[in-house]
């Protein structure tokens, strides 16, 4: 089987591109909140819960809040016991529509067709942000699951705008000493420092001052006669060029590697399962294994980059295995100038 290479130019210092500011960091206090809820799927064709106690406790008190009781056995297999889990963006407004995901929790062969009943989403103190209910729906057509030779599983749906906020979640954002916390999304030093230097150029003519406070965060102090909301807003606008780790992320599930433009690779010589490829300077001789395997014996220049690298391994049919186990000899040896990241 062979791989995906996903090779991203824009990594490397030379290529890299501006980018705002909003784009690589954020200010503390604007974030979306976590809820989550149980619920009653039904409308079911036979595909719900057939052993969950859940389901059969959650029906019988949702009927006897409806003023109907239920003494015997009344699971069927049209209803299943669900997770509901919801973002709530910054800010909502009571009345506002969210998108939630539903989940079975018991042994529902599909919640395809189902109906939500109204369930409470709450968020991590226990305080009720939200409501849900609606029909469920999974969105495209019949998928296979990577090479699987089966489809997949519709125990995992979503509600378009299922969720109704009930409470506004206000973040303490806005403050009377007009200070504020910028926070970068990946810690970089290169990075930090071309933001601070950035943010004090720009602001020079309004004495915004900055501290930087940790390896992700800056302190930003407004002037208290400036308007706050017109100088974080030309913050957020501000154009830097982020600077990243080379890194080599693989996703052995998909057969996916992803990978910087400034990862590089050493001078070495790897052999593996049949696999023979050679990394030198083109001055020296090339090394090789035995006559009888010369075919599988690739030659590319010293201090190559890793999509060289993988482009010689996929012509000569390397598994995602491969070049998995090979990516990694080549971290530990210290040849392969990258975080590898194997999900």
């Amino acid at each position: 089987m062979k791989f995906t290479l996903l090779f991203l130019s824009f990594l490397l210092p030379l290529l890299s591109v501006e980018v705002r500011l909003k784009d690589i960091a954020r200010l503390d206090g604007l974030r979306e909140n976590q809820i989550s809820g149980y619920g009653l799927v039904t409308g079911l064709l036979n595909s719900g819960d057939t052993k969950s106690p859940l389901a059969q406790e959650t029906l019988k008190n949702y009927l006897k809040n409806k003023g109907i009781n239920v003494t015997e056995n009344a699971l069927t297999k049209n209803i299943a016991a669900v997770m509901i889990t919801a973002n709530v963006p910054v800010y909502a407004k009571p009345g506002d529509k969210i998108d939630v995901t539903v989940s079975s929790i018991g042994d529902a062969k599909s919640l395809e067709g189902g109906v939500l009943l109204q369930s409470p989403l709450k968020a991590a103190n226990g305080q009720t942000i939200a409501v849900a209910s609606g029909v469920i729906s999974f969105g495209g057509k019949d998928d296979k699951i990577y090479n699987l030779n089966r489809t997949r599983p519709k125990t995992v749906g979503f509600i378009q705008g299922g969720g109704i906020v009930e409470v506004e979640v206000q973040p303490s954002f806005f403050n009377q000493e007009n200070r504020y916390k910028l926070i970068l999304e990946n810690q970089d030093f290169a990075t930090l420092d071309q933001v601070n230097k950035a943010i004090l150029e720009t602001f020079r003519a309004e004495k915004v001052t900055t501290k930087v406070l940790s390896p992700t965060e800056i302190e930003i102090l407004i002037p208290e006669k400036l308007e706050p909301v017109s100088i974080l807003a030309r913050l957020e606008n501000i154009p830097v060029t982020p600077e990243y780790k080379a890194r080599v992320v693989i996703n052995e599930r998909t057969g996916t590697i992803v990978m910087g433009a400034n990862v590089t690779v050493d001078e070495v010589a790897i052999s593996k399962q049949g696999i023979s490829i050679v990394i030198q300077n083109p001055n020296k001789p090339y090394w090789s294994r035995e006559p009888d395997q010369i075919e599988h014996v690739m030659i590319v220049k010293e201090s190559t980059t890793v999509s060289d690298l993988v482009k010689a391994l996929n012509k000569i049919g390397a598994s995602t295995k491969d070049v998995i186990s090979i990516l990694e000899g080549l971290r530990k040896s210290g040849a392969l100038h990258a975080e590898v990241i194997v999900q």
